[in-house]
């Protein structure tokens, strides 16, 4: 592997006018919070998994099996995929990441793509913290004129200044440069644990952009559960600190 990133299918498929929804972990957590709460609900199947040589030697456990920790699952019934990664990936890999999601996914028949993250809430200090189910604003950013009409037709409120990074960024840009279909999520996001509420209200967007297709996913178990899902994530991202530390240095 050398240090590539390789994007390996598990099963072959074939989606009409898909979409690809990205949830590589961030600021709280928050996309990789609704990516799972999406593929347990919707029973989405895994269909393939990145890996590389530069990425932290970590083993997801689920039921008792293993799993890479960077996956993507699908619903051929929906047209829909997800890319989900709960641990950080060396930064230096990012725009590969990207790369190889928009190809595996333009191949795969998908004919937009929605990347998901947060942005640090700010004040949030002592009694200014925001309660753990108190759903937060989200803002959105369209590629391109495709995008920003959806953008509008769910009324989404844009995101006018700012700076956004990581693979969600590296994602937008190829939007930009390669005309495509992409749409970036950014909840507002608390800190200091991982925000199952933030994650709820990028859910409640989704709900809105995927329309017409046949689901609407529930936010009332996500918010009931939001302390225990805070405090599953949080136990999962300290086992894994070891194996993201050097020399994988993640931030470099």
């Amino acid at each position: 592997m050398s240090g590539d990133v390789v994007l390996t299918k598990l099963k072959n498929v074939t989606l009409n006018n898909g979409v690809l929804i990205e949830a590589f972990t961030g600021v709280g957590m928050v996309a990789s919070i609704a990516a799972n709460y999406m593929i347990s609900n919707l029973q989405l199947d895994q269909v393939a998994a990145m890996d590389s040589d530069d990425f932290p030697p970590v083993s997801m456990i689920y039921n008792g099996r293993p799993k890479l920790p960077c996956r993507v699952y699908c619903s051929l019934e929906l047209n829909l995929a997800v890319f989900t990664s709960e641990v950080p990936l060396p930064i230096r890999k990012h725009r590969a990441v990207a790369s190889e999601l928009i190809k595996w996914g333009t191949e795969a028949g998908c004919t937009s793509f929605i990347a998901m993250d947060a942005i640090p809430r700010e004040g949030e200090e002592g009694e200014e913290a925001r309660p753990a189910d108190e759903l937060p604003p989200v803002w959105a950013i369209g590629a391109s004129d495709a995008s920003r009409k959806k953008m509008k037709e769910s009324g989404l409120e844009t995101l006018q200044v700012g700076m956004i990074t990581g693979v969600s960024a590296v994602m937008l840009n190829m939007g930009r440069i390669q005309n495509l279909d992409v749409i970036g999520l950014y909840a507002d996001a608390r800190t200091d644990i991982p925000d199952a509420a933030a994650a709820a209200s990028l859910v409640s967007i989704l709900n809105k952009l995927l329309r017409p297709r046949p689901f609407s996913l529930s936010l009332k178990p996500l918010l009931d559960e939001a302390k225990d899902i805070q405090v599953q994530l949080e136990k999962v991202r300290r086992q894994a600190e070891p194996a993201i530390k050097e020399p994988y240095n993640i931030y470099s």
